[in-house]
């Protein structure tokens, strides 16, 4: 019961990588609650989280609008008396776009809006709450995609090594409050993204033609990750229960690749 006591924010936790974040705190004793802009999926995962005997609430929140961000943080303040640790995992991935001049700037906007303007917002409204309690544990779910520059996902990498960065610039300002920001990046994960992601691959690319999304991943496993085994959202996390504990004090500004080595 790493986080007992503890009162956790997932921004998108209705799904994927979310979900299993949300569950595994809750299993360590957290109280959870979701901002999502899909509410069905994440009161459905609010009814998994009580039936662990922990309280939980969603409230619907575009992460990409700065007043719903900012009502979602004082409504979980309101709800639960405290937020002690914010997980920024809401995300969408791209239109793929290889070359990178094939894409266009809605691309560009709706990426940089949903995976790392959503973060700022979070991290600048909850800022206070934390510095005034001299407490608080930040995860930011970024991607391998940021440093391995991928040409796949121009837009999509950039963001992701944007957010690594952020993570650093808040660690640094935020570090004299007590308070530990870091970042998870993601291996493959086999998720209801990597399927979309996976068919879209298949139309481009020649060489996946004939192949199903799950063909196609278990090929980029084998090629890809030196351990030849994919990651799952429940990898994830296991991460963030633990960068979101007291045992990781003195772990801030850091990138956790839970990626079987992939980036090495």
């Amino acid at each position: 019961m790493r986080l007992a006591g503890k009162v956790a924010m997932v921004t998108g936790g209705g799904a994927g990588i979310g979900r299993a974040i949300v569950l595994a705190m809750a299993r360590e004793g957290a109280d959870i609650f979701i901002p999502d802009i899909q509410p069905a999926n994440a009161e459905a995962v609010v009814a998994e989280v009580q039936s662990l005997g922990r309280r939980a609430a969603a409230l619907r929140t575009d992460v990409t609008k700065e007043a719903e961000v900012e009502a979602a943080i004082a409504e979980g303040v309101r709800g639960f008396g405290q937020i002690d640790i914010l997980v920024n995992n809401a995300g969408v991935i791209p239109a793929l776009g290889h070359p990178f001049t094939r894409q266009v700037e809605a691309d560009w906007d709706t990426v940089f809006n949903v995976n790392l303007k959503s973060v700022f917002f979070t991290c600048k409204h909850i800022a206070a709450h934390f510095t005034g309690r001299r407490y608080g544990k930040i995860v930011n779910i970024s991607s391998i995609a940021g440093p391995l520059s991928s040409q796949s996902m121009p837009s999509y990498s950039v963001v992701k090594m944007g957010v690594l960065t952020f993570t650093k610039i808040v660690a640094k300002e935020l570090a004299a409050y007590n308070v530990n920001v870091n970042a998870i990046c993601p291996g493959l994960l086999y998720t209801e993204m990597w399927q979309k992601l996976g068919e879209r691959m298949r139309e481009t690319d020649p060489a996946y033609a004939g192949l199903t999304p799950r063909q196609m991943f278990e090929r980029r496993v084998q090629e890809w990750i030196p351990m030849r085994r994919e990651q799952t959202p429940e990898d994830i996390g296991h991460a963030a229960v633990f960068l979101a504990s007291d045992e990781a004090r003195n772990i801030t500004g850091q990138a956790l690749m839970v990626d079987g080595g992939v980036v090495m």
